[in-house]
Protein backbone atom coordinates (compact mmCIF):
# COMPACT_ATOMS: atom_id res chain seq x y z
CA UNK A 1 0.00 0.00 0.00
CA UNK A 2 1.09 3.74 -0.50
CA UNK A 3 2.46 6.01 1.56
CA UNK A 4 0.38 9.50 2.55
CA UNK A 5 3.35 11.82 2.06
CA UNK A 6 2.56 15.44 3.18
CA UNK A 7 4.97 18.37 1.61
CA UNK A 8 4.63 21.83 2.02
CA UNK A 9 6.08 25.23 3.79
CA UNK A 10 7.45 24.73 7.65
CA UNK A 11 4.27 26.13 9.34
CA UNK A 12 1.80 24.78 6.91
CA UNK A 13 0.42 22.39 8.97
CA UNK A 14 2.29 18.82 8.32
CA UNK A 15 2.98 17.72 11.91
CA UNK A 16 -0.53 18.76 13.04
CA UNK A 17 -2.03 16.71 10.14
CA UNK A 18 0.09 13.96 10.33
CA UNK A 19 -1.24 13.27 14.02
CA UNK A 20 -4.72 13.53 12.81
CA UNK A 21 -4.67 11.42 10.05
CA UNK A 22 -2.83 8.93 12.14
CA UNK A 23 -5.85 8.96 14.26
CA UNK A 24 -8.39 9.01 11.74
CA UNK A 25 -7.35 5.96 9.20
CA UNK A 26 -5.61 4.18 12.04
CA UNK A 27 -1.92 4.17 10.18
CA UNK A 28 1.31 4.38 11.86
CA UNK A 29 3.23 7.96 11.27
CA UNK A 30 6.83 9.55 11.19
CA UNK A 31 7.79 12.92 11.32
CA UNK A 32 10.93 12.53 9.33
CA UNK A 33 12.59 15.15 10.99
CA UNK A 34 11.72 13.48 14.30
CA UNK A 35 12.97 10.26 12.70
CA UNK A 36 16.18 12.30 11.87
CA UNK A 37 16.49 14.15 15.49
CA UNK A 38 16.45 10.46 16.93
CA UNK A 39 18.76 8.52 14.91
CA UNK A 40 21.58 11.27 14.74
CA UNK A 41 21.50 12.22 18.80
CA UNK A 42 21.24 15.96 17.33
CA UNK A 43 18.35 18.28 16.67
CA UNK A 44 17.85 19.57 13.46
CA UNK A 45 19.38 23.45 14.61
CA UNK A 46 22.24 21.65 15.80
CA UNK A 47 22.50 19.64 12.60
CA UNK A 48 22.11 23.38 10.82
CA UNK A 49 25.09 24.94 12.78
CA UNK A 50 27.25 22.35 11.29
CA UNK A 51 25.60 23.28 8.26
CA UNK A 52 22.50 23.31 5.79
CA UNK A 53 24.49 20.75 3.77
CA UNK A 54 25.31 18.51 6.76
CA UNK A 55 21.49 17.54 7.40
CA UNK A 56 20.35 18.31 3.53
CA UNK A 57 23.01 14.98 3.19
CA UNK A 58 21.11 13.25 5.84
CA UNK A 59 17.79 13.74 5.22
CA UNK A 60 18.71 12.98 1.67
CA UNK A 61 20.24 9.68 3.18
CA UNK A 62 16.85 9.32 5.84
CA UNK A 63 14.26 9.22 2.46
CA UNK A 64 16.37 6.72 0.54
CA UNK A 65 15.95 4.60 3.95
CA UNK A 66 12.04 5.01 4.41
CA UNK A 67 11.23 4.54 0.70
CA UNK A 68 10.70 0.92 1.26
CA UNK A 69 7.65 1.81 3.94
CA UNK A 70 4.50 0.66 3.51
CA UNK A 71 1.15 2.33 4.36
CA UNK A 72 2.83 4.96 6.63
CA UNK A 73 2.03 8.61 6.77
CA UNK A 74 5.25 10.72 6.09
CA UNK A 75 5.48 14.23 7.06
CA UNK A 76 8.54 15.66 5.45
CA UNK A 77 10.78 18.31 6.10
CA UNK A 78 9.33 21.89 4.32
CA UNK A 79 13.28 21.58 2.46
CA UNK A 80 12.62 17.85 0.77
CA UNK A 81 11.72 19.50 -2.16
CA UNK A 82 15.34 21.43 -2.29
CA UNK A 83 16.50 17.84 -4.34
CA UNK A 84 14.75 15.73 -6.82
CA UNK A 85 15.97 12.75 -5.36
CA UNK A 86 14.24 13.24 -2.02
CA UNK A 87 11.12 13.59 -3.76
CA UNK A 88 11.73 10.55 -6.14
CA UNK A 89 12.71 8.49 -3.01
CA UNK A 90 9.59 9.93 -1.44
CA UNK A 91 7.34 8.52 -4.63
CA UNK A 92 8.57 4.90 -4.60
CA UNK A 93 6.04 3.95 -2.35
CA UNK A 94 4.00 7.29 -1.89
CA UNK A 95 1.57 9.93 -2.72
CA UNK A 96 2.44 13.33 -1.59
CA UNK A 97 0.33 15.87 -0.70
CA UNK A 98 1.01 19.69 -1.04
CA UNK A 99 -0.64 20.99 2.26
CA UNK A 100 -0.93 24.51 0.56
CA UNK A 101 -0.60 27.19 2.85
CA UNK A 102 -0.13 30.91 2.35
CA UNK A 103 2.81 32.75 3.96
CA UNK A 104 0.49 35.36 5.35
CA UNK A 105 -1.19 32.31 7.63
CA UNK A 106 1.58 30.39 8.36
CA UNK A 107 3.28 33.92 9.92
CA UNK A 108 -0.24 34.72 11.48
CA UNK A 109 0.02 31.45 13.63
CA UNK A 110 3.38 29.86 13.81
CA UNK A 111 6.35 30.32 16.54
CA UNK A 112 9.20 30.95 14.20
CA UNK A 113 11.96 30.91 16.89
CA UNK A 114 12.14 27.17 17.43
CA UNK A 115 12.68 26.56 13.59
CA UNK A 116 15.95 27.34 12.16
CA UNK A 117 15.53 28.51 8.58
CA UNK A 118 12.60 30.65 10.13
CA UNK A 119 14.24 32.14 13.02
CA UNK A 120 15.19 35.38 11.37
CA UNK A 121 11.47 36.66 10.92
CA UNK A 122 8.77 36.88 8.70
CA UNK A 123 10.84 37.70 5.62
CA UNK A 124 12.41 34.38 5.71
CA UNK A 125 9.00 33.02 5.28
CA UNK A 126 8.43 34.86 2.02
CA UNK A 127 11.77 34.19 0.52
CA UNK A 128 11.39 30.34 1.21
CA UNK A 129 7.83 30.46 -0.24
CA UNK A 130 8.97 32.28 -3.33
CA UNK A 131 12.03 30.19 -3.85
CA UNK A 132 9.90 26.45 -2.87
CA UNK A 133 6.51 27.54 -4.48
CA UNK A 134 7.19 25.92 -8.28
CA UNK A 135 8.94 22.94 -6.24
CA UNK A 136 6.13 22.75 -4.53
CA UNK A 137 3.80 22.58 -6.99
CA UNK A 138 5.97 20.36 -9.57
CA UNK A 139 5.91 17.56 -6.85
CA UNK A 140 3.03 17.32 -5.68
CA UNK A 141 0.81 14.96 -6.71
CA UNK A 142 -2.15 16.36 -4.62
CA UNK A 143 -2.96 19.51 -3.64
CA UNK A 144 -4.48 20.41 -0.21
CA UNK A 145 -5.67 23.72 0.80
CA UNK A 146 -4.72 24.48 4.51
CA UNK A 147 -5.85 28.10 4.61
CA UNK A 148 -9.29 27.44 6.38
CA UNK A 149 -10.52 24.70 9.07
CA UNK A 150 -7.50 21.86 8.84
CA UNK A 151 -10.23 19.22 9.68
CA UNK A 152 -11.15 19.89 6.13
CA UNK A 153 -7.88 19.66 5.26
CA UNK A 154 -7.42 16.37 6.71
CA UNK A 155 -11.14 15.30 5.64
CA UNK A 156 -10.41 16.05 1.73
CA UNK A 157 -6.95 13.83 2.08
CA UNK A 158 -8.79 11.04 3.89
CA UNK A 159 -11.70 11.46 1.06
CA UNK A 160 -8.65 10.58 -1.46
CA UNK A 161 -6.99 7.77 -0.09
CA UNK A 162 -10.42 5.72 1.36
CA UNK A 163 -10.00 3.56 -1.68
CA UNK A 164 -6.39 2.88 -1.59
CA UNK A 165 -6.77 -0.79 0.54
Amino acid sequence: MKNIVLIGMPGSGKTTILHKLGEKLGWPIMDTDLYIVAKQGKTVQEMFDISEQYFRDIETRTYDEISSLEGYILATGGGAVKRAENIEYLKRNGVTFLLNRTPENIIADIDISGRPLLRDGADKIWNLYRERKDLYLKYADVIVDNNGDIDDAVDFIVNRVKDWK
